[in-house]
């Protein structure tokens, strides 16, 4: 009787690592579902602490939007995209040289 009650006991033992393996695999693959957008977070919480912390910056974007005014914000903002990433593509290609 009390070996078999070990017997079941170490039984159940294994089905619940196991299962709990399966429920760890579950939850990773969640993980990396979600890598995606909570990193698109986490630059939005940043954007916006900066902001707080740069009032000026902020202010300074919103008359420099109104100065531009709508029709030609589009347009700079694409351009100033593009120069952005031209910049850190040269920084990459500096500290990189031979890649």
């Amino acid at each position: 009787m009390f070996t078999d009650s070990l017997i079941e006991l170490a039984r159940r033992k294994e089905r619940l690592i196991a299962r709990s393996g399966q429920q760890r695999i579950v939850i990773s693959v969640a993980c990396l579902q979600l890598q995606k957008p909570l990193s698109v977070v986490d630059r939005g919480i940043a954007i916006v602490s900066y902001l707080k912390a740069h009032p000026l910056v902020l202010a300074a974007g919103v008359v420099a939007a109104a100065i531009i005014g709508r029709r030609n914000l589009p347009r700079l903002i694409g351009r100033g995209f593009f120069v952005w990433r031209a910049w850190r593509a040269a920084g990459v290609l500096m500290r990189n040289p031979g890649s």
